[in-house]
């Protein structure tokens, strides 16, 4: 399945983000390396990297997901196949956790805070104003009072009336 133009735009805007906050992540492993206070090595750069290429695999997979169900026209197929992708999608993230954490050859804060980039990145496109989400276009209604085709009548009050103001 190929991903339509908007889509492909969205996850290279993603992956570009996650790139980049990759790298700030590596500026302050070397600079915390440099005081001392954390190891900049073999295992920051790979569990970054794997956990980089875990969170711009699950944006994708939300893409993919989407523009697959976009035309289903049962409503629950679609909540269905969502739901099981979400699932899915969830269940690999929490591997890659585990993952991170247990095996030696990851440090496992560089290998986690990867995927936590994409939400950052839409984050900064929607504070910068580069994205926005969409929004369902509204019929226009011009409700005006020259339209009314019959005036109200004023209202009468008796002198003796009291309501309202005293």
């Amino acid at each position: 399945m190929k991903l339509q133009p908007e889509s492909k735009k969205e996850l290279l805007r993603i992956a570009g983000g996650t790139a980049f906050c990759t790298a700030i992540m590596w500026v302050l492993f070397a600079a915390l390396h440099l005081v001392g206070w954390v190891k900049f090595d073999y295992t920051v750069v790979l569990g970054s990297l794997v956990g980089a290429a875990v969170a711009i695999g699950n944006f994708a997979g939300i893409c993919f997901v989407v523009q697959k169900i976009i035309d289903e026209p049962d409503e629950k197929r679609r909540k269905a196949t969502l739901q099981l992708s979400y699932n899915s999608r969830m269940l690999l993230q929490a591997l890659w956790v585990v993952v991170a954490v247990a095996a030696p050859c990851f440090q496992p804060f560089a290998s986690v805070l990867p995927l936590f980039f994409p939400r950052v990145t839409i984050y900064y496109l929607q504070i910068t104003g580069k994205y926005k989400p969409l929004t369902l276009k509204a019929e226009p209604v011009d409700v005006s009072v020259e339209d009314d085709p019959e005036p109200a009548d004023a209202q009468q009050s008796a002198p003796d009336e009291k309501g309202g103001e005293t």
